[in-house]
């Protein structure tokens, strides 16, 4: 049984890489759907070029005060058993590389990382930013939230980043794919890939090109609405 769980995890995280992976200049360009205007509309995610002062904390805070209502929730039976103020202030100090199984390891923390990265991709961070405020917010979870009732991991200080948003960039990739699909099932599976595109203030959206043909090659305007 646990081997078996650890040939479906690594299959797992073989296909999110190479969903990660950037595709290779040869591969011929995908021909899509055109309207009688000539045009396609294609889903995809807008970067935010400046940010207000302090957008940046806000949202950070946004990130660790759902981080808090999750494990609040989640773990009640366990902070009630294990759980003390006395932990919560003295266990910072006392990290060590927990007993957790493999499985449990790379599932749980790889989705709750793809999590973090999916909502900072919504609010319109670039791909390096969106890992490094996932380090921030996986960081901020390990020491000051779940020291409630266990010491810090230091296996979950770069798996969650790391593996979350290998497996983040994977899921929204699918989900800008099934989203361009534009039918009410596609549509669906963009939502489940990526839950926070359903957020009306996310950086997503459709931007309309106009296509000449699929040979064509020359300069290619766009424009985009949200």
């Amino acid at each position: 049984m646990f081997s078996s769980l650890k040939i479906f995890s690594a299959l797992f995280l073989s296909a999110a890489l190479l969903l990660a992976s950037p595709a290779h200049a040869q591969e011929e360009t995908p021909s899509f759907q055109k309207d009688p205007s000539g045009l396609y509309e294609e889903y995809r995610h807008f970067e935010k070029p400046e940010f207000e002062k302090y957008e940046k904390l806000k949202n950070f805070g946004i990130m660790y005060g759902l981080q808090w209502v999750v494990y609040a929730i989640t773990q009640a039976e366990t902070i009630q058993e294990h759980g003390s103020f006395h932990n919560w202030i003295t266990n910072p100090s006392y990290a060590e590389y927990d007993k957790d199984t493999y499985d449990y390891n790379i599932f749980k923390h790889s989705l709750s990382g793809e999590l973090y990265y999916q909502f900072y991709r919504s609010r319109g961070y670039t791909e390096t930013e969106a890992f490094l405020w996932t380090v921030a917010s996986s960081t901020a979870f390990e020491f000051t939230i779940e020291t409630v009732t266990e010491a810090p991991s230091y296996q979950d200080l770069y798996q969650t980043p790391v593996l979350g948003t290998v497996v983040g960039v994977g899921f929204e990739k699918l989900s800008l794919y099934f989203h361009s699909k534009k039918t009410w099932s596609n549509r669906l599976l963009g939502y489940v890939f990526n839950p926070f595109s359903l957020l009306k203030s996310s950086r997503y959206g459709y931007v309309a090109v106009p296509v000449v043909s699929q040979n064509f090659h020359g300069v290619n305007l766009s424009w985009s609405f949200e």
